[in-house]
């Protein structure tokens, strides 16, 4: 409606009071409009309270000297979070108010008289930061495993598919992790699923402490199976990589476990669980791991396939706990 009128406007727009008060009227959109010097002269009723600005200051002043326009003009760096959203808000904006960024959609539509001469411009402002934000918790809760606080198998099929087409494109070392823990349903079964469900927990712990931050990624493939993304990283790098995560299971869960079972809640005694990731006794709460490792041409189900091997390769062997397929 406001783009309509000003699109048939054919006199002055500064002194058009039935546009001012249309644009007055806007209770969800900050309007402002310069001269053409860029210089500020109408600003509408929600400008000043959505830019945390008294906008009567800067009246017949620049428009960069409001903090909002000073970095406008430069390309807005969209974090890839809320790129990837799937929503239909488009974020033209992000800028600073008490301490947090607000997202903001914004039209830049500039004015004409009816003899095609430049009067000056109108900027319509939108702040998106709630529907923003309601859209990333929405994409957490669809993308994050509840119990584990870890990504779930969707996010990691997308994940995947996002790196391989990397790997493709420019050549670049990417490996996989498929981790069980063994003999949960021993476990679970006789200390029962509140304990089990700590296990998980902590367990996903172990992993996030082992991988690089902001680099690899950890997921909960279901049940009591993980996987990891290692980008840039050949086999024997990732077989490195699982092994740290042997260690800190052993290491720094093992008092963590042993301190669940103490519970009187649970239906063994501790001396009847071995928490120890060497002993393949059927009783033995542990770790196998299997290591797949791109190649050109391969398949994002096939190098799951081959990760989920060596990892019951490892299962079944009594001496090695990591497997590497190639």
């Amino acid at each position: 409606m406001v783009l309509e009128n000003l699109n048939n406007l054919q006199e002055d727009l500064f002194q058009n009071i039935e546009i001012k008060d249309l644009l007055n009227s806007l209770d969800e959109e900050a309007a402002i409009v310069t001269d053409n010097t860029n210089k500020i002269i109408f600003y509408n009723n929600i400008a000043s309270i959505m830019l945390m600005v008294d906008l009567e200051n800067f009246l017949h002043k620049h428009i960069e000297t409001v903090s909002y326009f000073e970095n406008l003009l430069k390309k807005c760096k969209v974090p890839i979070k809320i790129k990837d959203l799937p929503t239909g808000y488009k974020v033209s904006h992000i800028h600073e108010m008490s301490g947090k960024d607000h997202y903001f959609e914004h039209e830049r539509v500039d004015i004409y008289d009816e003899t095609g001469k430049n009067k000056g411009v109108l900027y319509l402002i939108r702040d998106i930061t709630k529907e923003i934000n309601v859209e990333m918790l929405l994409s957490v809760e669809v993308k994050v495993d509840g119990l584990s606080g870890l990504y779930n198998l969707r996010s990691f099929y997308e994940e995947l598919e996002k790196e391989l087409s990397r790997c493709s494109r420019y050549g670049y070392d990417l490996s996989i992790l498929f981790i069980d823990i063994n003999n949960f349903k021993f476990f679970n079964d006789n200390l029962g699923h509140k304990a089990g469900n700590e296990a998980i927990k902590l367990l996903s712990k172990a992993l996030i402490d082992s991988v690089r931050k902001n680099i690899d990624t950890v997921y909960r493939y279901g049940g009591d199976e993980f996987t990891v993304i290692l980008p840039n990283t050949p086999a024997k790098r990732a077989a490195i990589v699982a092994n740290r995560i042997l260690s800190n299971f052993k290491n720094n869960l093992k008092k963590d476990l042993k301190f669940l079972m103490s519970d009187t809640s649970c239906d063994l005694c501790l001396e009847n669980i071995i928490l120890d990731d060497d002993n393949k006794d059927f009783k033995a709460i542990g770790l196998s791991i299997g290591v797949s490792q791109y190649k050109k041409g391969k398949s994002a189900n096939e190098l799951i396939v081959e990760a989920d091997k060596a990892m019951y390769a490892a299962k079944h062997d009594l001496k090695e706990n990591t497997k590497i397929s190639f």
